[in-house]
């Protein structure tokens, strides 16, 4: 119910709370997946971390690609087959890394706000079919989304507030048949 909009849900509803389960309670009580958290220091390019104000190609550059790669597979899923979300800063980000990732022969898309509902639908099936590695994403799939199989979730952005990193975080704990953890590969 915390909202980073500072919206009064409760307002909708009375303030009456019918049932109330934070995550470490959920994950006691084996309703979701346990994971795996993996929090790796960002890359040093010319003396300068990597965080949401550097410079875009920096963003973008050959050694972090590779870096962010030697991570995923250092880490890898549960299955050797990632079904994995990339959270990322900017669209111009997310939209290069998934062409950088997709001329190393992953299977990438990116999506962000301006597209439609049906093009979301689509990445989704095809990440849950395995004919998609990863969705490189900015400002959705944060809520209100549900990819039961996903296996891997990977933040390149800096998340300043506990409950959009909780919502990132949440994205990957849902059950799913073959489904044993998840992997979150955080780069702080």
């Amino acid at each position: 119910p915390e909202r980073t909009d500072g919206y009064d849900i409760f307002s909708l509803f009375n303030h009456n709370l019918a049932y109330e389960i934070r995550l470490h309670d959920a994950l006691a009580q084996d309703m979701l997946i346990p994971f795996h958290y993996f929090g790796i220091t960002d890359i040093l390019i010319n003396g300068e971390l990597i965080d949401e104000n550097i410079d875009f190609s920096m963003l973008v550059s050959e050694e972090r690609v590779e870096r962010i790669i030697e991570k995923i597979n250092h880490y890898g899923c549960d299955s050797g087959y990632p079904k994995g979300l990339i959270f990322c800063s900017r669209i111009e980000e997310a939209k290069e890394l998934s062409n950088l990732f997709n001329q190393k022969k992953y299977k990438t898309t990116s999506l962000t706000g301006s597209d439609n509902e049906d093009l979301r639908k689509r990445a989704i099936e095809k990440l849950e079919k395995g004919s998609l590695d990863y969705i490189f994403t900015v400002d959705i799939f944060n809520e209100g989304i549900d990819i039961p199989k996903l296996n891997q979730v990977i933040m390149l952005r800096p998340t300043q507030s506990a409950i959009i990193f909780v919502q990132q975080l949440g994205r990957g704990l849902r059950k799913a048949e073959n489904k044993d953890y998840l992997t979150v590969i955080d780069f702080i």
